[in-house]
């Protein structure tokens, strides 16, 4: 646990935390297949859902690289679901389509103020700067973060120490005691800022049950409870 006055930054994750990953992903999936004459449903779209997860959690652990992803997820997802489509090209629809959406987690605007006020924050992704900040922008949340920093732009994916150096190199006399990660993220926010001595407050926007190995110093439900606690 730690104490509030102790915390001078807030590292900041964005999908799933600031922005709602699953409204902006199916939105942006729905225009997707419009705009390639395919055939959208939700099923397609819940199947795209759960093998992202799966191919972002090997990312986090260093099995897959972003441009792997980038190049074989809807190729993959095509295959399976028996779709004749080109799923590079697809790809790069989605990827294009993607810095356009940015639906805020409820919440988002009233505790970014709040944060701002008081904290230096960062937005901490493994996304590009500018998919996310062209995002956050687009949903007025820009204006409270004080940088951004990106995996892509970075050469290293968070949870890895390279990635965590990197940001504090950025940032003399800030210290991983002084900072405080907020993510969806079990593996890449919270145990990644743990091992790296951050303290962490894992946001459960979608209510899973937690891991038998990962101890939060903090799990919240809603943002709004973050006001109680920093």
């Amino acid at each position: 646990m730690f104490k509030k006055e102790d915390i001078t930054t807030v590292f900041m994750d964005v999908d799933d935390t600031l922005l709602d990953f699953k409204e902006c992903a199916r939105e942006n999936v729905r225009n997707c297949f419009l705009k390639n004459g395919l055939e959208y449903s939700d099923d397609i779209f819940e199947f795209f859902l759960s093998r992202n997860i799966i191919l972002w959690k090997r990312i986090e652990d260093g099995l897959l690289t972003v441009d792997e992803l980038h190049r074989t997820r809807w190729a993959g997802i095509f295959h399976d679901l028996g779709i004749e489509a080109d799923g590079p090209a697809f790809e790069l629809d989605f990827i294009a389509g993607l810095r356009d959406t940015h639906v805020p987690v409820s919440g988002a605007h009233k505790v970014m103020e709040y944060l701002k006020s008081r904290y230096k924050v960062y937005v901490v992704s493994n996304a590009s700067n500018l998919q996310q900040s062209t995002r956050l922008g687009k949903a007025g949340l820009m204006q409270y973060v004080d940088g951004v920093f990106g995996s892509l732009d970075i050469g290293f994916n968070k949870p890895s120490r390279e990635y965590f150096d990197y940001c504090f190199s950025q940032l003399p006399g800030t210290t991983p005691a002084q900072t405080v990660i907020i993510g969806d993220s079990l593996n890449a926010d919270i145990s990644g800022g743990s091992a790296y001595g951050l303290h962490t407050i894992w946001f459960n926007i979608r209510n899973v049950e937690p891991s038998d190995s990962t101890f939060p110093d903090y799990t919240i439900h809603t943002l709004t409870e973050l006001t109680s606690l920093l």
